[in-house]
């Protein structure tokens, strides 16, 4: 059996938790035995227990990289618990406790990507910073090759790297009771043209841009509402501009749900507007699994998602206008939108399924134990 220790930093439920809920659901429990470090009162705890895995809280490293208590909390859970691999999530403190504890297999995942600064990219920065990561981490994980990039471009060794794509599990098709239930709750007529995204409320995601693009889409067809799908620190400032631009009785703004299923089973498109961090995202993979097409930016791993014409179709990042001419173009077509759909459908099967990338992972973690006997 393979002890597995995973950690995170969240206090919240964001991609790097939801892809980790998605790994311990498809996981060989006959052969890695897997526990889950959090901070306090995570909202992703009651999610892995759920899975069936023990979930040991830390007092301190709450939505921290780096944090020398926690490190120390950390140091203590890996003696006692005494795991042959340690995957840490964007926790820079659980790198150190288990390189300080002599953990011979470390591992790391890299979720997001977004420009390196110069900085880290050029003389000392990029030895330093690769010297760090090099040392701390003996397998890394790149949720897609953007992410892989960026951290080869900065000094990270590509030898110690391997893309895994995200994948997900199928989401769950909803009742035509449950869809028109929905929809009666959200006041969305039979008929109405529904947009989706499923995104934390944060800048680098490009909400301010899609609400322009909404009021321009909204001009042409009226007959159109807007799902906003998470919650985040631009969640005021966001509502504010819905009203501002006189589209607010169009735009839902559902904040965090613990069950995002009802809602893609009323989207007829998906959207993604990333500007500033994406890597292979979750929410994309999650739409094609029930059949609904995207426009998504150019930016980062998306490209790598939507193939343009057959799952989706791609526009450049900050572009309100060219993303509000993409959905118009889908949004007249009914014919294109009934073939993106299908494509989605099929991109799903064969690229992102969560049981796929499990068995990825799974295999790298055998050969990285296998290197120590």
């Amino acid at each position: 059996m393979i002890r597995v220790l995973n950690i995170l930093t969240d206090s919240n439920i964001g991609g790097a938790g939801r892809l980790l809920v998605n790994y311990l659901r498809n996981f060989d429990r006959t052969e890695f035995e897997t526990a889950v470090v959090l901070p306090e009162n995570s909202d992703l705890k009651p999610c892995v227990e759920e899975a069936g895995y023990p979930v040991i809280e830390i007092k301190n490293g709450r939505d921290k990289s780096m944090d020398f208590k926690a490190m120390r909390e950390v140091q203590r859970i890996i003696r006692e618990w005494k795991p042959d691999i340690v995957h840490t999530h964007s926790a820079f403190y659980g790198k150190m406790a288990a390189y300080l504890c002599g953990v011979k297999s470390r591992f790391y995942t890299r979720h997001s990507a977004f420009p390196p600064s110069k900085k880290l990219t050029t003389f000392p920065g990029k030895q330093i910073n690769g010297f760090v990561n090099n040392t701390l981490a003996t397998d890394i994980v790149a949720v897609a090759q953007a992410a892989a990039d960026n951290m080869t471009d900065t000094g990270v060794d590509p030898k110690k790297i391997t893309v895994i794509i995200n994948g997900v599990d199928e989401m769950r098709r909803t009742s035509d009771e449950e869809r028109a239930e929905l929809r009666r709750s959200l006041n969305i007529a039979d008929g109405t043209f529904v947009c989706g995204i499923s995104a934390r409320l944060e800048p680098y995601k490009g909400h301010s841009y899609l609400l322009d693009t909404m009021k321009t889409v909204l001009a042409a067809h009226p007959d159109t509402v807007l799902l906003v799908i998470g919650g985040g620190s631009c969640d005021a400032e966001l509502k504010e501009q819905a009203k501002s631009l006189g589209i607010a009785d169009h735009v839902h703004f559902t904040g965090f749900v613990d069950d995002v299923a009802p809602y893609y089973n009323i989207m007829d498109l998906n959207l993604n507007c990333s500007w500033g961090t994406e890597t292979s995202c979750l929410a994309l993979s999650e739409g094609m699994s029930l059949y609904v097409p995207a426009v998504a930016t150019t930016y980062g791993g998306n490209p790598y998602m939507i193939t343009e014409g057959v799952n989706g179709l791609l526009v450049p990042e900050k572009d309100s206008t060219a993303m509000a001419a993409a959905i118009r173009k889908i949004m007249d077509d009914p014919a294109f939108r009934k073939k993106l759909s299908a494509g989605a459908r099929e991109m799903y099967e064969k690229k992102f399924t969560a049981s796929a990338m499990t068995r990825q992972l799974e295999e790298l973690y055998r050969k990285s134990v296998a290197r120590w006997k």
